[in-house]
């Protein structure tokens, strides 16, 4: 796995060690709104692609359907097993590097999903490989959602040499001030966003900016396997 990638394994780490999770159970609202627009039938296997703390796995799973969930962090894995164990949820939970999912999976999806994950990756050649992964793992005609945070004008990028440094941060459900990792960003414009992933592969089916309370201005992309 790429190494600035633990800077995110750190930052779980260190919120936890608080007491705390990162982020909210509020499932992501770009997702139910795809789940609905593609009328995805309960008892549906979908894979998301960082799943962070479990948010909206175990919101899919409590609805009815069987969702693989992965993440690059094990301390984030571990803590989504420990949720889903107090709730009596089943989710199939995979510690994975999201470059090289087919390594880890060993069957094809007709549904995957990634909320706020591509943006992390700031090399070119890193979200080629991201996008590349998730073309390899659905199925023909399969579908995925990507959601990446902004608003796709202008570009920025953070340095991944210093992405493990700390920083004070506010924690969003208590506004308590904790040290953790800066971890690494991306931002893309939507010209340069939707040549990359033409060129993975994809049909655009949908690409619209969207808003949330987690993440705020978003981009949300509905894509089909060729």
């Amino acid at each position: 796995m790429k190494k600035y990638y633990f800077a995110y394994e750190d930052r779980y780490k260190q919120v936890h060690n608080e007491g705390l999770l990162w982020f909210s159970d509020k499932p992501t609202p770009e997702l139910l709104e795809w789940v609905e627009f593609n009328c995805i039938s309960t008892g549906s296997d979908i894979c998301e692609i960082g799943c962070g703390e479990r948010r909206d796995a175990l919101y899919l799973s409590r609805k009815g359907f069987n969702i693989t969930a992965v993440d690059a962090s094990e301390s984030a894995i571990i803590k989504c097993k420990e949720i889903a164990a107090k709730k009596d949820l089943k989710v199939n939970w995979i510690v994975a590097d999201a470059l090289f999912l087919d390594r880890y999976l060993k069957k094809k999806y007709k549904w995957v999903y990634s909320i706020a994950t591509l943006h992390m990756l700031v090399n070119d050649e890193d979200r080629h490989m991201f996008l590349d992964s998730i073309y390899k793992i659905l199925e023909p005609g399969g579908k995925a959602l990507l959601v990446s945070m902004r608003n796709g004008v202008g570009e920025r990028k953070t340095d991944i040499n210093i992405a493990f440094e700390l920083q004070e941060r506010n924690h969003m459900a208590t506004g308590k001030e904790v040290l953790v990792a800066g971890t690494s960003y991306r931002s893309i414009n939507w010209a340069s966003h939707k040549k990359e992933i033409e060129k993975a592969g994809f049909i655009i089916e949908k690409a619209i900016s969207t808003e949330n309370d987690e993440y705020g201005n978003c981009m949300t992309v509905y894509l089909i396997k060729k």
